[in-house]
């Protein structure tokens, strides 16, 4: 019997064979960046944890050592919890002399009056912040008291009657209290080890006892107070002593500078680990309104966390040196003081404001209304606006309220029709003594009310 042949089967010779991969590398990698992911997310908590315990020390800093003013409470206008609104701080330093180690340069005075006087607004959620000085001889209606110089109100009455003074004359709502003694500033200036200022010249004050160099100077609090306080400020100037600034105003642009100078100094990274000691050795020389004592500083701190220092805008009222009888004082100038104000309450530009305050207008009556040209006038007067000319038109048939104003001043134009709410501008000829001609036409008697 043949035999059965089996059927042959023919399998491919693979020649070159790859071993497989090890896995173990890219498991090696996976666990790595799982590590690294870890870690950064362990730091970031880590991060914000120490600033959270930072906030809580500074916190209790404050609520240990600042003294809470309830008195002044029912002067300020609350804060909503959450609210992004503005938040606007009186801020003072007083002149009391107490625990100055020495009063040298600083004079005696019987009691105390706020010798700093500003107005702090914070915008967070622009970033912005903007600081208006009073001049402290400023003089205006103290409430009860009748015309005195505005530091006189914090003598008076206390921050209470000094708070309802500064919201009489500026309209200005205010939502904390914040005063600090002369040692409060002398405390944190060398709790910072210093602040910055530029002299463009040698500079010197033989009242406050303020002496430094040209350039770049590191000031300790002693003479951080001597050139705040200077109001007999001098600079070198080829080889003579000249006084420059020297007046309240000169004096309440160096407190700005200075205040500028120390939040430079506060908003070093350096100074986040000190924090607590620095505002529990400030808060020692402090009062606040008792709401802001109790508040939670870390909710305001957060708030506050987007104001950038290239965004902090600062201004003096603008006023004019006069005399009542012996004593010299400070008259607010208009119309630029009214217009100052109107841009610190509607948070637009100070410099602005300063810049175009004085718009002279003259005022015609064109829709033969009788009295609709002094209503008017009155209307941009309180807007700060100089009245010339009130008296009639050509004639008394315009439909449309015009607005004439010197070729490529439109913005003079656009400032007034924004001010009466209507009417149309026009590019021509205006009178010297006007920037610009207002001819009142129908639509201004139907606004008039």
């Amino acid at each position: 019997m043949a035999e059965r042949l089996r059927p042959t089967r023919w399998y491919p010779r693979v020649f070159d064979r790859m071993e497989p991969t090890s896995p173990k590398p890219r498991r090696r990698a996976v666990a790595w960046l799982k590590r690294i992911l870890i870690a950064v997310l362990v730091l970031a908590n880590l991060a914000v944890f120490y600033v959270y315990w930072q906030l809580r020390a500074v916190e209790g800093a404050v609520q240990e050592t600042a003294q809470a003013v309830a008195e002044v409470v029912p002067e300020l206008t609350p804060t909503m919890p959450g609210s992004s609104e503005p938040i606007t701080f009186l801020l003072v330093g007083s002149d009391s002399r107490a625990n100055l180690d020495s009063t040298e340069g600083f004079g005696v005075a019987g009691g105390e009056r706020s010798d700093v006087i500003m107005l702090v607004k914070l915008h967070p959620d622009d970033g912005r912040a903007q600081i208006l000085s009073l001049p402290r001889d400023l003089w205006v209606d103290i409430p009860g008291h009748g015309d005195s110089k505005i530091n006189a109100a914090y003598s008076l009455g206390g921050a209470p009657l000094l708070v309802q003074t500064v919201k009489a004359i500026t309209g200005v709502s205010i939502n904390h209290y914040v005063e600090v003694d002369f040692v409060g500033f002398q405390s944190i200036v060398d709790q910072l080890g210093g602040v910055a200022i530029d002299f463009p010249y040698a500079a010197r004050d033989r009242k406050s006892k303020l002496a430094v160099d040209a350039g770049l100077q590191t000031l300790d609090g002693e003479q951080a107070l001597a050139y705040a306080r200077s109001r007999s400020y001098q600079e070198l100037r080829d080889g003579r002593w000249v006084s420059v600034d020297a007046d309240d105003f000169g004096r309440t642009a160096r407190q700005q500078k200075l205040i500028l100078a120390i939040l430079d100094g506060v908003s070093r990274p350096s100074s986040l680990t000190d924090a607590a000691g620095i505002v529990g050795s400030f808060t020692q020389h402090v009062s606040m309104d008792a709401a802001l004592v109790d508040s939670s500083i870390i909710e305001l701190a957060f708030r506050m966390r987007a104001i950038r220092g290239d965004l902090i805008e600062t201004a003096t009222l603008p006023g004019v040196t006069d005399s009542v009888g012996a004593q010299s004082v400070v008259r607010a100038e208009e119309p630029e003081a009214s217009a100052v104000l109107s841009a610190f309450r509607n948070g637009t530009s100070l410099a602005l404001a300063i810049s175009e305050g004085s718009v002279a207008v003259t005022i015609l009556n064109g829709n033969g209304l009788s009295g609709n040209a002094t209503h008017w006038s009155d209307v941009l007067g309180a807007a700060g606006f100089v009245i010339g000319d009130v008296g009639d038109a050509d004639r008394s048939t315009y439909e449309q309220t015009l607005v004439t104003v010197r070729v490529g001043e439109g913005e003079t134009g656009d400032r007034i029709v924004a001010a009466l709410g209507f009417g149309t501008i026009q590019e021509g000829s205006v009178p010297a003594d006007a920037d610009a001609v207002i001819v009142l036409g129908a639509d201004a008697a139907g606004n008039a009310g």
